[in-house]
């Protein structure tokens, strides 16, 4: 059966692995198909809200669409213009600074002095001699070839020998036309055609785009119906919670991009305006706007978008203006706008919009450059978000969300339980106090301690811990358990004070109830009872029997001392049975009082249990740490008598009011 469970995991691995190579190269080989279809959908993630937006106001969606495509469009055909203005006027005055171009390449030159200018002078007569000497090579090589191939020709097959070449170009013949033209290979309707289509091809791509951008749009609350009922397979709300969250990040997303984008391009043509103004001898820096623009359109590319937006600017700054003023100016002016974009208001609008960590941001442009060249690069940190979202709501691909999600979700026990496994008991205890700090004890105990000992439990029975380990596991978390207690209350618990006068040791324990607690069937129970004695300070004494006294004796102690109430604490797996054993055995031995089965866990058949807990007779049933506090909490204040009738001790032992216990 093991072995058979390993070759269905092993054939399952394979399986999966296989899916996603066939996954990546459909990816590839249908670019041109995915490609459109991807930056129509985030086009239309990005326009989504304006056009609910515009629907709230009482515009039909189709008339909502529209407008929303027409402001699209008006403003990237504004942009493109302007682009492409400023382009040609760039062009057009780059000549006017050839002089400060090559005087910076001479001032550049003229720092290499001394030994440096010697091996560039020897470089440049040596790279002289080598060139000279391979065009002499060439050119006696080619005679040489020549005459050899003219000499071979000339034998087997005559130059003249059909009197083509001395016949005159008169016309009077066919063979002797007026006038001659080559047909070139090259024809100019073939280079059109090319060219052509490498114009078109954006464009069609453009078109593409544009038309699902608006079709989605339109219909996009039918998609998503669609999507929902294929997807799904009847977990509705699990699909719809997905979708929700993973438009929602991408909407965010987009928005607060667009949002730092504008502002860094708005910033850096106003702070390339000033330099220009206050630096340079012409008053004004070239083409401003176009390095405005260019900056915020390249920035929606992570990593290479940036770097590019800065190195257009710079480069015009060395090559126009003289010296080096302007350029340091324009560096700094950048670096101080990535400074604070990236530290300040990057982190204040995008929050938790992607969810991603900054490392699976790198690998995912890395890995979606690869796949589909600069357009994975845009699209690369939205279909992360795709992937993170799946993960999170679809178990068999938790290992995305695990991998690529910005907040790994690593259960506070499991972290405890690490620690411990490690030996690192002084971290482990940092943990615990912690999360106290955070929460309280019984959030901890419920979140924390309860789990990592069912875990180690766990363990020990599938024999991934040996005795001593599981031994030693159980002894580090009792030990941390009471410093724990130490740390909440190092003093003894105290009663309310009486006539203004606080009670000592002797009277708070006579004063405070007492609770007898039982375990069911393991020795690590102790410590839940441990707990409950930390937690119960100052409200009633809770006392633990050995669990290596049987039944019947318990059931006697129990008689004998008549506490308050009896609490048997069951850390599952197991112990059912046993714990009900005991309270018939409690109850057989005369004990009236409330008996609590405090069962540490969820239970889907709770019902049948406590069913069979209550024909034991028990009085109540909890499944937790807090519950079980609460619930002994609320027994011992039904059975407190009422503060007017409390007892009083008094200076002289003898007189002793009780007008009730």
């Amino acid at each position: 059966m093991t072995q058979q469970k390993s070759d269905l995991a092993m054939i399952s691995a394979v399986a999966q692995l296989l899916a996603v190579i066939l996954t990546v190269a459909a990816l590839y080989f249908a670019r041109d198909v995915f490609i459109p279809l991807a930056l129509g959908l985030l086009l239309s993630f990005l326009l989504s809200p304006i056009v609910n937006r515009l629907q709230r106001l009482g515009i039909p969606n189709v008339m909502a669409v529209v407008a929303t495509a027409a402001l699209a469009f008006v403003l990237l055909a504004g942009g493109f213009t302007l682009i492409g203005r400023e382009l040609t006027t760039l062009v057009g005055d780059l000549p006017k600074h050839k002089g400060e171009l090559v005087a910076k390449a001479r001032s550049l030159s003229g720092m290499t002095s001394g030994v440096g200018g010697s091996l560039d002078q020897l470089a440049s007569e040596v790279t002289e001699a080598m060139e000279e000497g391979a065009a002499v090579k060439i050119d006696d090589q080619e005679d040489a070839d020549t005459s050899l191939w003219t000499t071979w020709t000339n034998r087997i097959l005559p130059e003249n020998s059909d009197g083509r070449k001395d016949l005159p170009h008169d016309g009077t013949s066919t063979r002797t036309p007026l006038y001659v033209q080559e047909v070139r290979d090259d024809l100019p309707l073939a280079s059109w055609a090319t060219t052509a289509g490498t114009v078109l091809g954006p464009l069609a791509t453009a078109g593409l785009v544009s038309v699902f951008a608006l079709f989605m749009l339109i219909h996009r609350e039918d998609l998503r119906d669609r999507i929902i009922a294929v997807v799904s397979h009847g977990n509705y709300v699990t699909t719809t919670e997905a979708l929700d969250e993973a438009a929602g990040r991408i909407s965010r997303y987009l928005i607060a991009q667009t949002i730092v984008n504008t502002s860094y391009g708005f910033v850096l043509t106003v702070g390339l305006a000033l330099i220009g103004a206050t630096m340079t001898p012409g008053g004004s820096f070239p083409n401003v706007i176009l390095w405005g623009v260019l900056a915020t359109s390249l920035r929606f590319v992570p990593y290479i978008g940036p770097t590019a937006a800065a190195v257009f600017p710079l480069a015009i700054a060395l090559s126009v203006f003289p010296g080096y003023g302007v350029a340091l100016a324009v560096l700094v002016l950048i670096i101080t706008m990535e400074l604070f974009s990236n530290n300040v208001l990057e982190p204040w609008l995008y929050g938790a919009s992607t969810g991603i960590s900054a490392v699976a941001v790198i690998v995912a442009a890395v890995f979606w450059g690869w796949l589909w060249g600069p357009v994975g690069l845009l699209l690369s940190t939205p279909l992360t978000v795709c992937l993170v979202v799946l993960g999170r709501y679809v178990p068999r691909f938790k290992i995305l969300s695990t991998l690529l999600g910005e907040e790994v979700e690593i259960k506070k026990s499991m972290r405890f339980y690490q620690r411990l496994l490690a030996g690192d008991e002084h971290r482990a205890g940092e943990l615990l106090r912690q999360y106290v700090a955070e929460s309280d004890l019984s959030g901890v105990s419920d979140e924390v301690i309860v789990p990592t000992l069912k875990r180690i439990r766990l363990d020990h029975d599938a024999s991934h811990l040996s005795d001593v380990d599981a031994n030693r596991l159980f002894a580090m978390s009792g030990g941390l358990i009471a410093s724990l207690g130490e740390e909440l209350d190092t003093s003894p618990a105290k009663a309310e004070p009486v006539d203004g006068e606080p009670l000592d040791e002797e009277t708070t324990a006579t004063t405070l109830p007492t609770v007898v607690g039982c375990t069911s069937h393991h020795f690590s129970e102790f410590l839940l009872l441990n707990l409950l004695r930390i937690g119960g300070r100052g409200k009633y004494e809770l006392t633990s029997i050995d669990d290596e006294t049987l039944p019947e004796e318990i059931g006697r102690q129990i008689a004998d001392s008549a506490p308050s109430i009896v609490v048997i604490v069951v850390l599952p797996k197991g112990g059912f049975a046993q714990a009900r054993y005991l309270c018939r055995s409690i109850r057989s031995e005369g004990y009236t009082g409330p008996v609590l089965i405090a069962c540490m866990g969820k239970f889907k058949n709770f019902d049948k249990l406590f069913v069979k807990f209550r024909k034991a007779g028990a009085t109540g049933m909890t499944t937790s740490y807090s519950q079980t506090r609460a619930k002994i909490e609320s027994i011992l204040q039904r059975q407190s008598p009422a503060p007017d009738q409390s007892f009083h001790r008094s200076e002289t032992p003898d007189t002793i009011s009780t007008s009730s216990l």
